[in-house]
């Protein structure tokens, strides 16, 4: 179960396209920007692990703050979700095709669109979800342990190639006269980096004693992968080198290029490693994304059609349909305007605000809910400073995302981002006042009452 968490993070994937737009930004830090961002999250875990042994569900986030600060809030968490999980697979497939594409024609000489290579992989997803196909228990640890392994063992060989037997401390100090916005713009992309981490919260009516079984694969995923990322992060910019540091997002990939330093066939497994990534991430969005719009969709407080079932499979094919095509037109959209690998900070913008948003409202649930409905286990420590703490971590870091406004074309996604907040903010009263036992029974049902498949697909004996 811990790697089927670890799978849907995707370690490959996280540093191999984040790794270099931190380094972009923050020059050698990147593995401090990294260690930050591990902490934010880990407190963030601590919270998440506090309401799995409370309230084990398949709703996640969802039910977590539905049931910690009311159906309104749980409404607005959902609809902060929509700027998440239902794109990362664009995330996820638009920057590897990007990748990819300079990758295949300059290593085998044979040009593939990434346009292709979207599409391609995400009918793959699509097909897969539709059908309910997924990897079995053991085929999901062996991918995940691989692609683990591939990324440590890359780091190492370039940490041992460097020639330098001394550990150095640079990329552990922010550069001289650093600018503030700079950093915490560095850190939202990290915090992104750490998206779906609670992945295994929906995992609870599939697992044995998942009060005890989801808070340790949250905490123990969050440690293993930061720290592969942070050994990735220092074998990166160690081996690319401070006197070159500026040029590090110019031309290919630097993972790819530093294999390509290495051998000239150390591609074939970071190419592997990033494709496994992409599909298990893609496909962990795609289902979330859509078990989100499916329910509340069945509750009538979106449109009914969302809540269609595929006759002979049972997926929410009405669901998963809308979540594909809204991946492919922003795909599409967003890669022709500013190409796959430009899209990055403009959709991680989306993605990352977004998922502050859940998180600081799933960490407030925590204070909440054992205020009140748990009263006599209530700690100060655990349900009322560590909360707060990572709260106002990510709210800094959100702050000083969004202001001063970024330059174009990232300041459109933020005032893209608020709108949609906002608008959120709005539906959620109307909902109240003429939905009101939607939102309720929407609530309540997430917790217990999910597809057939949705529940065989994430089984885990």
């Amino acid at each position: 179960m811990i790697f089927q968490a670890v799978s849907h993070l995707g370690p490959a994937l996280g540093i191999i396209v984040i790794g270099p737009a931190l380094a972009g930004l923050v020059g050698m830090a990147v593995p401090l920007i990294l260690v930050m961002a591990l902490v934010a999250v880990l407190l963030t875990g601590l919270c998440v692990s506090a309401l799995a042994r409370k309230l084990p569900s398949s709703g996640g986030y969802y039910s977590y703050v539905s049931h910690g600060l009311g159906e309104r809030a749980g409404f607005v968490t959902a609809w902060a979700y929509f700027l998440y999980d239902p794109l990362i697979p664009t995330i996820a497939v638009l920057f590897t095709a990007g990748i990819l594409d300079p990758v295949i024609e300059q290593n085998l000489g044979i040009h593939v669109p990434w346009w292709v290579i979207v599409l391609v992989l995400l009918a793959v997803v699509h097909f897969a979800t539709v059908r309910g196909i997924q990897p079995s228990a053991r085929l999901t640890v062996a991918v995940g342990a691989l692609e683990s392994l591939i990324i440590v063992a890359f780091a190492i060989v370039l940490i041992l190639r460097n020639g330098s037997p001394a550990f150095s401390l640079e990329p552990f100090r922010l550069p001289t006269g650093s600018d503030t916005n700079t950093v915490f713009l560095a850190f939202a992309f990290g915090v992104l980096l750490f998206t779906g981490f609670e992945s295994a919260a929906p995992l609870a009516e599939e697992t044995a004693n998942p009060r005890r079984a989801i808070p340790r694969t949250v905490v123990i995923s969050i440690i293993a992968v930061g720290l592969i990322w942070v050994l990735a992060g220092y074998a990166m910019v160690t081996s690319w080198g401070s006197a070159s540091i500026g040029d590090i997002g110019e031309g290919e990939n630097a993972f790819f290029a530093l294999a390509d330093r290495f051998s000239g066939w150390a591609w074939l497994f970071l190419a592997f490693a990033l494709l496994n990534s992409s599909l298990a991430t893609a496909l962990a969005g795609q289902n979330a994304g859509a078990r989100v719009l499916y329910t509340l969709g069945r509750n009538g407080i979106l449109p009914r059609r969302l809540a269609r079932l595929h006759p002979k499979h049972r997926t929410p094919v009405g669901a998963l349909t809308l979540t594909m095509l809204l991946n492919v037109a922003v795909c599409l959209g967003v890669g022709f305007w500013l190409t796959p690998t430009g899209a990055f900070s403009f959709v991680g913008l989306f993605v990352t605000l977004g998922v502050i948003v859940v998180y600081v409202l799933g960490n407030l649930s925590v204070i909440r809910l054992f205020r009140t409905r748990h009263r006599p286990e209530w700690n100060f420590i655990r349900h009322g400073v560590i909360p707060v703490a990572a709260s106002a971590i990510l709210l800094v870091g959100l702050y000083y995302t969004v202001w001063p406004l970024p330059e174009w074309p990232l300041n459109l996604a933020a005032a893209i981002v608020g709108g949609w907040l906002l608008l959120g903010l709005v539906v959620s009263f109307v909902l109240w006042r003429t939905r009101r036992e939607g939102l309720t029974s929407a609530a309540r049902l997430l917790a217990t009452d999910t597809p057939e498949s949705l529940t065989t697909e994430r089984h885990v004996p």
